[in-house]
């Protein structure tokens, strides 16, 4: 049999849904709530993507901008150093052309109180070629004598091209002094710039290295064949250099 509600009963319930409501309501409250923070977060989210996108767009149009001027400024330098180099090269033959009536005497012993004109001119008798102290410019050791190098290098220059030719060309004259006096012997070079002397060296050793059996220079070129019948090739540049494989590139 069921027992009658009191009325303290009732007032127990209606005091606990009240609760239920209030808590309900403020359960709402602070869903609604909720979900406008979302959607803050949202907005801001968004508003960060398009300002992260905006931004992105910005910087790649900048790093192609500078990628273009860094190209350009490569290309810049290069021709820069391409122009430079050629600058190199046209003072180089300036400086080749002005030795142009030089020669280079070595073998000579050096002597105290010696007359570098006359020692020339005795070699150039041994070259059957006629020369007078007229014909000799100036001249003079390129180094003191020492202890090490008793030979000095000569170097010497005519008063004019034709008798330089005429000295340089006879050089192979030569030959039966330095045969008939294997202890003293002559040789006659041109009188080359420091670049052009690098590049005979260079060329000197390649010469040895892969058994090539003429090498020579010719106002200032060196020139390379390997034996007999083949072509002769000209190091005029650091180019050719690279190209006939004398140096890597």
């Amino acid at each position: 049999m069921a027992v009658p509600a009191t009325k303290v009963d009732v007032k127990n319930i209606n005091d606990n849904l009240d609760k239920m409501s209030k808590t309900l309501v403020e359960n709402s409250i602070n869903l609604v709530q909720l979900i406008e923070e979302m959607r803050e977060i949202r907005k801001s989210q968004q508003f960060l993507s398009d300002q992260y996108e905006e931004m992105k767009k910005h910087l790649d149009e900048e790093v192609k901008t500078l990628r273009i001027e860094n190209q350009d400024l490569k290309d810049h330098v290069c021709k820069l150093e391409a122009e430079s180099g050629q600058m190199q090269e046209d003072i180089n033959d300036l400086e080749q052309y002005g030795r142009r009536e030089c020669l280079e005497f070595q073998g000579l012993s050096w002597k105290e109180s010696e007359n570098t004109d006359q020692l020339v001119i005795g070699v150039s008798k041994l070259l059957q070629v006629d020369l007078s102290a007229k014909d000799v410019s100036v001249s003079h050791r390129l180094s003191p004598a020492s202890e090490s190098n008793r030979q000095p290098t000569i170097i010497a220059r005519f008063c004019s091209r034709r008798i330089r030719d005429s000295v340089f060309n006879n050089r192979h004259w030569l030959r039966a002094h330095n045969k008939d006096h294997p202890k003293a012997r002559l040789f006659i070079n041109e009188s080359l710039t420091k670049t052009n002397r690098r590049r005979f060296n260079q060329c000197l050793r390649f010469k040895k290295e892969n058994n090539f059996k003429f090498i020579w220079t010719k106002n200032g070129i060196t020139y390379l064949r390997k034996d007999e019948g083949t072509t002769a090739f000209a190091i005029k540049s650091e180019t050719d250099l690279v190209r006939h494989g004398i140096v890597a590139s």
